[in-house]
């Protein structure tokens, strides 16, 4: 394997891209504040979804593990994307990586685990959606389906039709439909200022699995640092603000979830109701109807925007794979009227529509397995990396010497560990979480079949020089 030079005055181009170098990019580049914002909606938009970990886990341990969480998985993982951006600002970004570090096996490996978390993680939106939706107009579970496949078409036909949201428009609405949550912590201060620990205890009956089934949701929630990478190539000046958006979005995100969810579990005595729709119940408890409302609604309309903006990069997904020769070649083909990649936009749609009965729980464990397994590799590149491009001249790179960088790979994976305690759990998430694992093993097979059915990346003589700006 060659090593990437840092000085290449050429434009980022990933290697063996088959094609997909030659697509155009906007010279239009995020800059800083439109960059945290944007980098504030793919971790978190707001508290929405932590409501399931406080029923399987407590209330006690979900604020624990909202404060432990962002220190032994966010925090480095963040570090990580910002070091590994620095390094490669390249259109692909983790792909790349993995595929520079490790090889074009682990390179695939890393695309397969990808779909799969983003596959499962788009379906949770419509589910949140109905979800929230249902508290303002009865639904049975018939009906939240219904509401959940009819959002996920609604959305791919925006994408068919070549809708690119506006990043400073997504912006005011995502700070539209958070401010309910701001209302409640200044309409709940006093419970804050008085607070009053919930009386569940830390543990139940089934600690491993508490621990566990609270941990996923709470990972979920807390994920996701290293996506805008994908598309560093397109931010301004990436070796510097990406780092920067970092330090300014992670104190936003842990107050945006540890706020509002001591407020409303403060003087707590069960935690058996809680679910999808609780923050609204919360909202009317102490400000009245308007504010569960305004939480309601703000739950559902963030589902569909989140859901409907990340398809326009979910559903490439397909199409790059397509380019890079692993999936069947009409994938990458572009509409003429529109130059989005209808079908696999169409493929996306479908796949979305079959896991949308699947329900939240178990939606986020698989999920959360996916990710956490494709973040491992991208950790074991960052330490390959160090070795093949050990010259970081002016660039950012993890301080603390080897110990600083063993505690960035080990934390979040010990983090991601502490999951495995839904294997030998008698919860209802055990059969998803044996799944997971069925899944992910299954990554050896699938290379091999669609090297063998489509051929794999073509062989190049361009020498990767070109990936580094």
């Amino acid at each position: 394997m060659q090593h990437l030079s840092t000085e290449s005055p050429h434009p980022a181009t990933p290697p063996a891209a088959g094609g997909l170098a030659h697509t155009q990019r906007s010279p239009r580049k995020l800059g800083l504040i439109p960059l945290v914002c944007v980098m504030y909606l793919v971790v978190s938009g707001g508290a929405y979804g932590l409501e399931d970990a406080v029923r399987m886990a407590g209330p006690r341990l979900t604020l624990l593990l909202c404060l432990v969480v962002p220190i032994t998985l966010s925090l480095p993982t963040a570090l990580m994307a910002a070091e590994l951006t620095a390094l490669m600002p390249v259109e692909g970004g983790f792909y790349f990586w993995v595929k520079e570090a490790l090889g074009p096996f682990a390179g695939f490996a890393e695309a397969y685990l990808t779909i799969l978390y983003t596959a499962v993680d788009m379906a949770i939106y419509p589910v949140l959606f109905a979800g929230y939706l249902s508290f303002i107009m009865p639904l049975g579970p018939a009906g939240q389906i219904a509401i959940g496949v009819a959002l996920v078409w609604l959305a791919g036909g925006l994408n068919f039709l070549g809708v690119r949201p506006v990043g400073m428009a997504s912006i005011i609405l995502a700070a539209i439909l958070v401010s309910p949550f701001a209302i409640l912590v200044m309409v709940g201060l006093p419970r804050l200022v008085h607070f009053a620990m919930p009386t569940p205890p830390l543990f139940g009956t089934d600690p491993w699995g508490a621990l566990a089934a609270g941990l996923t949701v709470v990972i979920w929630n807390f994920s996701g640092w290293e996506n805008l990478s994908v598309v560093s190539a397109e931010i301004e000046n990436p070796r510097r603000n990406y780092l920067r958006a970092i330090l300014i979005a992670m104190p936003i995100i842990v107050a945006g979830y540890v706020l509002p969810l001591a407020v409303s579990v403060s003087g707590a005595t069960t935690a058996a109701d809680w679910g999808t729709g609780s923050f609204s119940h919360v909202g009317s408890a102490i400000g009245g109807r308007a504010l569960g409302g305004a939480l309601a609604i703000g739950g559902a309309v963030m589902s569909f925007a989140v859901f409907e903006a990340a398809m326009l990069w979910v559903s490439r997904m397909p199409f790059v794979l397509a380019r890079e020769g692993y999936l069947s070649p009409p994938l990458a083909q572009l509409w003429s009227t529109t130059a989005t990649p209808g079908k696999s936009i169409l493929l996306c749609c479908i796949v979305f529509t079959l896991l949308v009965p699947v329900g939240f729980v178990a939606l986020v464990v698989l999920d959360v397995f996916f990710y956490m397994a494709a973040l491992s590799l991208e950790l074991f590149a960052l330490l390959r990396l160090r070795k093949l491009m050990p010259d970081r001249t002016g660039m950012f790179t993890i301080s603390g010497g080897s110990i600083g960088l063993a505690l960035i790979v080990t934390l979040p994976i010990v983090t991601w560990a502490a999951t495995f305690g839904l294997a030998i759990s008698a919860g209802v998430a055990k059969k998803d979480f044996i799944l997971a694992i069925a899944l992910g093993a299954f990554v050896w097979p699938a290379y091999s079949i669609c090297r063998r059915r489509y051929g794999g990346p073509p062989a190049i003589d361009v020498p990767p020089t070109s990936l580094i700006e």
